[in-house]
């Protein structure tokens, strides 16, 4: 009999490693890495945030943030070196769950030959070794869990040294969603019957498609998250194109291009979004509309683009746990990357 996402006996015998519960910690996860206290010089009119996969997504978040609070120059690095801005008068923060991670490896390497100021966020590993070694600023989270499923660990950890050294007051915006970010994942748990269950609701239209993920680029985070999860936990390929670049590129491919009934446009609007960015957003999805391309559209709720953002990955972390539940697979295991991790040695 196939599997009701109703069911939430059957659906905890699918998720076998408990990637449900992981993800619906994150309000906790970010409460408990809140609460540290650290105590890490000021003065920094730099930040380079260094990681990759899901050790990283707490770095998109923060950066979109503070692009448009603060005058401070902040930037995510995904790669095996540094810009070349980076130097002595730079916080360089690398986050790397395991801390084995050996594109993090080689950026920490290359920090400590620029002489910048380094802080580590990690649950252990050769990251830890080094980092305790060479007496930089540390702060642990727990281990045990998949990066992806760690990400309240991994933000409100980066968030207090941001705000530690006077950059903003991140960490304390962030503590206010809390209740809301709970609220959330009451709406999206197991036991929510579907009618009532937006990530239910969402997963069912977006099952056996090739979803393409739109957002503005305020929330640009909210828009990557689901497109890795969805490739994580849902095991799809899953793309993602942010407003208003996609407008000046994509969007020929599918109004002017031949229809592909499987793909479906998936636009998160967020009520942050105003002015110029709501306008286009608006004329984006009309025209979509307007060419029968069946636009599925998700609502992100919050004040400020921080807020929506991160409600929006709480609700994408759910869609992506159904959409997995809907092929009847545990969203935990990871093989492909396992793999290519092995074979890099």
């Amino acid at each position: 009999m196939p599997l009701t996402l109703d069911d939430a006996s059957g659906l905890a015998q699918v998720d076998a490693s408990n990637m449900l519960g992981q993800m619906a910690a994150l309000p906790q996860q970010l409460l408990a890495s809140l609460s540290k206290e650290l105590n890490i010089e000021k003065g920094y009119r730099k930040v380079c945030l260094c990681g990759l996969g899901g050790s990283a997504m707490g770095a998109d978040v923060l950066c979109d943030h503070l692009m448009g609070t603060t005058d401070t120059m902040v930037s995510v690095v995904r790669d095996v070196r540094l810009p070349g801005w980076v130097d002595e008068e730079t916080l360089t923060i690398l986050l790397s769950y395991s801390g084995n991670t050996r594109e993090t490896l080689a950026m920490h390497a290359e920090a400590q030959r620029r002489g910048t100021r380094i802080a580590v966020i990690t649950s252990g590993g050769r990251l830890l070794q080094l980092s305790e070694a060479n007496g930089e600023s540390i702060v642990r989270v727990p281990p045990g869990l998949q990066p992806r499923a760690a990400l309240g660990h991994l933000l409100g950890s980066a968030a207090i040294v941001l705000e530690s050294v006077g950059i903003a007051p991140v960490a304390t915006d962030l503590k206010r969603m809390v209740p809301s970010l709970e609220e959330d994942v009451r709406s999206c748990s197991a036991h929510t019957p579907t009618e009532d269950n937006p990530g239910k609701k969402i997963a069912i239209g977006m099952a056996g498609t090739l979803p393409f993920i739109y957002s503005s680029r305020n929330v640009r985070s909210a828009g990557r998250r689901w497109q890795t999860q969805i490739n994580e936990n849902s095991k799809m390929l899953c793309l993602y194109g942010e407003l208003p670049e996609a407008d000046h590129n994509q969007i020929v491919g599918w109004v002017d291009g031949a229809k592909d009934g499987k793909n479906r446009p998936v636009f998160l609007r967020a009520s942050s979004d105003r002015g110029m960015m709501a306008e286009i957003v608006k004329a984006t999805i009309s025209i979509f509309e307007d060419f029968g391309l069946d636009p599925l559209i998700v609502d992100l709720k919050g004040e400020t683009s921080l807020e929506s953002v991160m409600r929006g990955i709480v609700l994408g972390d759910h869609v992506s746990f159904y959409l997995a539940m809907l092929q009847g697979i545990d969203p935990m295991p990871v093989s492909s990357i396992s793999e290519l991790k092995k074979r890099l040695g």
